[in-house]
């Protein structure tokens, strides 16, 4: 009672819960810490069971797909140097499913030789597809993903979607209609291909949405995310016009936004990205992690920084963004949903992982209603 904080939902905090206030402090995942004690909120969500979540991460280094849970409810009631950081898993053994000699068809597994980019497309819980990209040969994988009786996750057999992407691909993106998205750095393109393709089960091509010979915006693509509106990507080779971080709109009749790269070059540098609700979360050459809004009215913002080689990022659909960081071979969780960016002061591990690269999020089969429930309120 002598805590005046207002504790608001998970997707907005009220005024009185600002930084000033006696009971400010990080959100975690649903959890607020304030000085009355720890208190879970479900706001909005009452009658829908949260799911069990696991990150699925590719490990070029490893030549692996690995896998490992992400904190419960419980964990998170826990002191942060008490919560459980499991060992990774692996998810795809990209050596061992290799096939060799006589034994290899067309539609043997080929195995993974430098797994780089990821996406992972759920309608609900329980199971999913998960998108590969394997530049080092050029081919595009897809993989069916579930959890097995023994609650551990698992993929099914290889199926090669593209063949054509040789030093191509490295980033992959989906949407919420399930259209693949890919960058290419060399020759300055960013493609798709189309969900109604991919669900033909034939080796679909992908189209070019954005050239650098078409549009001054695209400068070496990297990273990128997509909603269903924007596309957003970073620049490589971005400068002050070109930008190190652009958002585009489906129609060609609207002309790209510049999010980042436009001022403070070092802090604007931009590879890796993700998108979190009205934020977008980018890390580079630095050991840090950034943030820009979505709709440009923000300066770029550090986030969290000593990490020691910050890679890609991907939000959990709730209030936390997980970091991956080849450089100490972990992924580390962060608040996401910031009406004003700041500066964090807690970030914490949720997994050790070897040389983790691209992230996605897998949920679990209790979360089918949840999911719904996340997308009608996103």
């Amino acid at each position: 009672d002598s805590c005046p904080c207002c504790l608001a939902s998970i997707h907005q905090r009220s005024a009185s819960c600002g930084a000033g206030s006696p009971c400010f402090a990080e959100v975690d995942s649903m959890l607020f810490r304030t000085a009355c004690g720890l208190t879970l909120l479900l706001q909005g969500t009452e009658g829908y069971e949260r799911p069990e979540r696991y990150v699925v991460a590719t490990s070029p280094k490893t030549r692996n797909v690995l896998w490992a849970p992400l904190p419960t409810f419980h964990d998170l009631t826990l002191p942060a140097k008490d919560r459980p950081v499991p060992d990774a898993q692996v998810l795809i053994d990209g050596v061992a499913s290799k096939c060799s000699g006589w034994t290899c068809s067309e539609s043997s597994d080929r195995g993974l030789e430098e797994p780089t980019g990821l996406a992972l497309y759920q309608k609900g819980g329980g199971k999913g597809m998960l998108y590969i990209s394997d530049p080092k040969v050029g081919f595009l994988y897809r993989y069916p993903v579930q959890l097995n009786w023994r609650g551990l996750l698992e993929a099914g057999a290889q199926e090669r979607v593209a063949s054509d992407l040789q030093g191509r691909a490295e980033f992959l993106a989906l949407d919420g209609f399930g259209n693949l998205f890919y960058t290419d750095s060399q020759e300055g393109k960013i493609s798709m291909i189309d969900a109604a393709d991919l669900a033909k089960g034939v080796t679909p091509k992908g189209r070019t949405l954005f050239s650098a010979k078409n549009i001054g915006f695209v400068a070496g693509p990297a990273g990128l995310a997509a909603d269903s509106m924007n596309i957003y990507w970073a620049n490589l080779k971005g400068d002050k016009t070109s930008g190190t971080l652009v958002q585009a709109g489906a129609s060609k009749e609207q002309k790209p936004v510049i999010l980042a790269g436009s001022s403070d070059m070092y802090q604007a540098l931009a590879r890796d990205l993700c998108l979190a609700r009205d934020n977008v979360f980018f890390t580079g050459d630095t050991n840090s992690l950034f943030a820009v809004k979505t709709d440009g009215s923000s300066n770029i913002t550090e986030i969290a920084l000593n990490f020691k080689k910050p890679r890609g990022c991907v939000y959990d659909q709730e209030a936390t963004v997980y970091v991956a960081d080849a450089g100490s071979h972990a992924i580390y969780s962060l608040p996401a949903n910031f009406q004003t960016l700041r500066k964090v002061k807690h970030v914490n591990k949720v997994t050790d992982m070897q040389s983790p690269n691209q992230l996605g999020i897998f949920f679990s089969q209790s979360s089918n209603r949840y999911l719904r429930h996340l997308a009608s309120s996103a």
